[in-house]
């Protein structure tokens, strides 16, 4: 037999071989089934409260389209943060027990790390694993190991969960007062004070809704310091006027809502400035 016929049987038995042994081979098992930390969808959630020792318990309801904090401050929620706590719900189980009750030091259940209610389902915060450093929770008697990646949510503060729109939604504003000019409407158009020929009417129309459209970076408790100012904003929608402290610091401009005791930390001092100036 010739050399390259020699060559070709040799390949074709390898070829047949390594057939063979797929077709011996078991199909590969199928990848553990991921089971969520909770049953809960999302969508069904309407009600929210954390408990942490950071400071006083907050409550977060869904309204029709969006969440509302009733307590400790009555003010509009910030909903992309509450959709990342959410990921509480689905986050895997690594691994699950029934709670031994007379261990809950062990697991740091004995002083709750958090303690976080979604809807009726209360999930309790313990301490982590002290190899792989995951999170012991715990659902009514059952105890879950999880991914620790929810710590700064359920230990934040109720001011981290209130909406980083300086003003209401859907709102119309009728008059800003700041300690350096005035913007008015007066019947079909803006009256600016002190008047300046300069500035048009679009400028004034732009200043107000650069306000109305305003996201601060952060909402926190106002430090304890001596205001430089206020404005003042009266809405279409409510006759009660909003008072903001003006807070002036080295590097960020703060808007006190004194009514409700919060800070607004905003991005620049532009809203400030006089309509029409460059900035």
């Amino acid at each position: 037999m010739r050399r390259q016929s020699l060559i070709n049987l040799f390949l074709l038995l390898i070829v047949l071989l390594l057939g063979l042994f797929v077709w011996l081979t078991p199909e590969e098992r199928e990848q553990p089934t991921v089971i969520p930390l909770t049953a809960l969808q999302p969508s069904a959630i309407k009600h929210i409260e954390i408990r942490n020792n950071n400071g006083p318990a907050f409550v977060l309801q869904r309204n029709a389209d969006s969440w509302q904090m009733t307590a400790p401050y009555p003010i509009a929620a910030n909903g992309p943060r509450i959709d990342i706590l959410m990921d509480l719900l689905s986050t895997p189980q690594v691994e699950t027990f029934p709670l031994p009750a007379d261990r809950l030091a062990e697991f740091g259940l004995d002083k709750p790390l958090a303690e976080v209610t979604f809807n009726d389902t209360l999930i309790i915060f313990g301490g982590t694993h002290p190899y792989n450093y995951r999170r012991y929770v715990r659902i009514d008697d059952q105890l879950y190991l999880i991914n620790d990646i929810f710590p700064h949510h359920v230990l934040a503060q109720a001011e981290a969960f209130i909406s980083h729109a300086l003003l209401p939604a859907n709102v119309q504003i009728n008059q800003i007062t700041t300690p350096d000019w005035q913007i008015k409407a007066d019947n079909t158009q803006w009256r600016l004070t002190p008047l300046a020929d300069t500035v048009s009417q679009e400028q004034l129309q732009r200043k107000i809704d650069t306000w109305l459209h305003t996201w601060v970076s952060k909402v926190t408790k106002p430090p304890d310091v001596e205001r430089t100012g206020s404005v003042t904003i009266t809405l279409k929608q409510d006759p009660t006027p909003l008072t903001f402290g003006i807070v002036k610091q080295q590097k960020q401009t703060l808007l006190i809502q004194e009514s409700l005791g919060l800070a607004y930390h905003l991005n620049s001092d532009s809203l400030l400035q006089p309509p029409g100036e460059s900035h």
